[in-house]
């Protein structure tokens, strides 16, 4: 994930008290951070901190695209998201849904931050069981996300089409192959949501010749030409 620029979301005056602070706040987590928030627990640290290691693992392209910094903003992220149960649903659901599109026009589809919100809800509950019922939120806001996924691409006709990557493409049908063509339909629901480069950020990465063989990138063209037509 990269939330770079978040912290100053909505702006500041010039020689305010708070621009000072930025210049000379260094993030804990990731110096290109910025203002971004974090937890003061320790064991809410641990835990975002778990579970950005956790999605890295889960879903490679991270990794494959975005090397050591995607790894940097990742743990920067998800300590962010940490904080969000303090705030009211309607904030929660206006900050979750504003950084799925952030995330999904530089290239991660909001599938990858709803699967981060269920995986850090999990080890915060494990960490600060005593929260529980805070971090309950953000399973709603994964929930949220889901609904709309599948409300503007439903699972029945989107998933057909995901899970046929992996044969179109020449590839064994693994985790990782269904995982790049579910990403793929994933962000063709995006755009449909509004988000204008959800599909051209992927374009860039899965269609390049340069990074992928022919077959490849000719399934991905025509898993992205079947979704759209969904």
């Amino acid at each position: 994930m990269n939330t770079e620029g978040m912290g100053t979301r909505g702006g500041r005056a010039r020689g305010s008290r708070r621009e000072a602070a930025e210049t000379t706040w260094s993030h804990p987590l990731n110096a290109e951070a910025g203002m971004m928030p974090m937890p003061t627990d320790p064991r809410e640290i641990d835990a975002a901190l778990r579970a950005g290691k956790i999605s890295l693992r889960l879903t490679p392209y991270y990794g494959l695209r975005y090397g050591e910094r995607g790894v940097r903003f990742t743990r920067s992220d998800s300590a962010f998201l940490a904080t969000l149960p303090e705030h009211a649903e309607a904030t929660i659901k206006r900050q979750v849904e504003w950084l799925a599109g952030v995330l999904s026009n530089r290239g991660m589809p909001s599938l990858l931050l709803e699967q981060h919100l269920r995986v850090l809800g999990r080890e915060l509950t494990r960490a600060v069981p005593e929260k529980r019922d805070f971090y309950r939120a953000l399973f709603v806001a994964a929930d949220g996300l889901r609904a709309r996924r599948r409300g503007l691409l439903p699972e029945h006709a989107g998933r057909p089409i995901a899970e046929a990557f992996p044969a179109a493409a020449g590839l064994p049908n693994t985790r990782l192959a269904r995982g790049t063509g579910h990403l793929l339909v994933a962000a063709v629901a995006d755009e449909r949501a509004g988000m204008p480069n959800a599909v051209p950020s992927l374009e860039a990465f899965f269609l390049d010749p340069a990074t992928f063989p022919p077959r490849f990138v000719a399934a991905a063209r025509e898993t992205i030409t079947r979704a759209r037509g969904a």
